[in-house]
């Protein structure tokens, strides 16, 4: 059974909720409704109010008990009299701190305007003695011209509802191809713990000071926070406390290792940028941007990398460390040829098992770049990065199989028997020794334009340049055409852009972006096979015996 209820409000503005008495319960003597003051002038509460007495109602008439309408009427009225409405949960989990400014732990970025509606809301509500019911959300401000030397309006705007806006202004510039497609989600994430600590405040209260403050705390914010279960349900200033007092463990159960200086400069940087939009909209004061100058400058100017030339390879691969097998260690030998073979980074290289080596169906050898999301010991650069590299047959002829068979075999856990560094994990010992020992002291190459990742750059263009000489065409040509071993290239080495050739010289190309993963391995593997280092040789591998060093001067 279920009742009519009405809200109607009298000329004083208090709701009464207006009941329909059913036909067989009706007094011919009686009207066929009655009506319960709500004792309410908020529209919400009496709907709240109405509810709980029609509940009331419908279970009185379902048990047939009889009562007078004047003793049924006094009931439902003395219910009114005793109403307390359910206390609602705080949403995004909002408290205040100590200082008084409120703090949100469970904010997701689609949050964001709800979250700046919900502070204004509480400013009017603080000012004025009405229900935060009937106060409007007025998120518009007025436009008017900046006075010289004065803030507009906007100024009195949140810093997570200009975030927002900036985040829009970032989205279309992606769309307009201004910038890459990963740099929003990057912006998004180095804002956040800025947002966490000054989110709730005016853009336009924001001083120098609190940019010092802000970057004195994030030198203490640990490397990949999202992953860290201590962190979890953490603010940025307890999580920086905590990092602070070596007391937020990684998931190893150790003191989570802090970003870096030029990571924590980047997150400045995206910060400097934010306001760098707030400031053309007259929304923050400028000494701001220029306590912004001090703290983070332009990027210092690095040396330019360029390939290893043909004189340079030859130095490197015909020397007698290669000559006379003088290497004690496999990566000395393993990890450079790779290099030179695959284009492969070097952590890429460093961090191989015997398992990411393997054949296909038709027996062709390949190997696996890839991470693993529960693995923290291999990681990769982006997700280009994650692919198949056919083994050149150059590889093949210097002993890379029967070398991969024997670390099968002993059961290895790394491909090149290398122990994980704390900073820039496998790849740290590789690349020191070969920039820092073989190529600077052992050959003497000094120029610093040429390190390790000079053969990545060495591989691309000779691999580039092989395809066009097969293809008979211009270059020109080549790049009009967009012939499949050019794009076959681009995967190969797992870049956006990895040349000239594949990029198309800026021009969009649907085929690339989108179909460079249906390769198959034998067609990647013709492609691969064209590279060729005329005028270099290279001398097979020679197994290192256990306990005898073939040299000390090069560990």
């Amino acid at each position: 059974m279920r009742s009519s209820a009405y809200l109607v409000q009298t000329r004083n503005g208090v709701y009464h909720a207006r009941f329909v008495v059913p036909q067989h319960l009706r007094n011919p003597s009686e009207s066929r409704e009655f009506r319960v003051s709500t004792l309410t002038k908020d529209p919400r509460d009496a709907k709240a109010r109405s509810r709980l007495l029609r509940v009331l109602v419908e279970q009185i008439w379902a048990t047939s008990r009889v009562l007078s309408r004047s003793s049924l009427v006094a009931y439902l009225q003395a219910q009114m009299t005793t109403f307390r409405k359910p206390q609602l949960p705080i949403p995004f989990n909002a408290h205040k701190d100590d200082n008084g400014e409120w703090r949100f732990t469970d904010v997701k970025p689609e949050d964001v305007p709800a979250i700046d509606d919900f502070l204004e809301a509480m400013d009017r509500h603080a000012a004025r003695s009405v229900p935060l019911s009937q106060i409007a959300l007025n998120t518009t401000h007025d436009e008017k011209i900046n006075d010289p030397g004065k803030l507009a309006p906007v100024a009195k705007k949140r810093v997570t509802r200009m975030a927002a806006e900036y985040l829009k202004y970032e989205q279309q510039r992606e769309v307009d191809q201004e910038i890459g497609v990963k740099k929003v989600p990057q912006i998004r994430t180095r804002l956040r713990p800025f947002l966490d600590t000054y989110g709730t405040r005016h853009i336009g209260s924001l001083t120098p000071a609190d940019i010092e403050a802000y970057r004195k705390m994030l030198v203490y914010y640990p490397k990949n926070v999202y992953k860290l279960a201590s962190a979890a349900g953490l603010t940025f200033d307890q999580i920086v406390q905590k990092s602070k007092n070596k007391t937020l463990l990684d998931n190893k159960g150790q003191p989570a290792e802090r970003i870096s200086s030029l990571t924590v400069d980047g997150y400045m940087m995206t910060v400097s940028n934010f306001l760098e939009y707030c400031k053309k909209q007259f929304a923050i004061n400028p000494t701001v941007m220029e306590g912004f100058a001090n703290k983070v400058g332009k990027a210092k100017e690095g040396i330019k990398r360029r390939a290893f030339n043909k004189d340079e390879m030859q130095k490197i691969f015909e020397s007698a460390y290669y000559s006379e097998a003088a290497y004690n260690c496999a990566y000395q030998y393993w990890v450079p040829h790779l290099g030179a073979f695959t284009g492969a980074r070097v952590n890429e290289i460093s961090q191989l098992t015997p398992d990411d080596v393997d054949q296909d169906k038709d027996g062709i050898w390949f190997i696996k770049i890839t991470a693993s999301d529960e693995d923290d010991d291999k990681s990769i650069k982006n997700e280009e990065s994650r692919r198949i590299i056919p083994v050149h047959q150059k590889l093949i002829d210097l002993g890379f199989i029967d070398y991969i068979k024997s670390q099968k075999e002993a059961k290895a856990t790394n491909l090149f028997d290398i122990n994980k560094a704390k900073a820039d994990k496998f790849g740290k010992v590789p690349s020191e020794w070969f920039n820092q020992k073989y190529l600077r002291k052992y050959i003497g190459i000094e120029d610093k334009s040429v390190v390790f990742h000079s053969f990545r750059h060495r591989f691309i263009t000779s691999l580039a340049q092989s395809i066009i000489d097969g293809s008979g065409l211009s270059e020109d040509a080549v790049l009009k055409e967009r012939i499949p071993e050019a794009l076959v290239l681009r995967r190969i080495v797992g870049h956006s852009v990895a040349h000239s050739i594949t990029a198309g010289r800026g021009l969009y190309d649907a085929h690339t972006d989108t179909y460079t993963g249906e390769f198959s391995i034998a067609s990647m593997k013709r492609v691969i096979d064209k590279l060729n280092y005329e005028g270099v040789t290279f001398f097979k591998f020679q197994p290192i015996e256990a306990g005898k060093r073939r040299r000390v001067m090069l560990k």
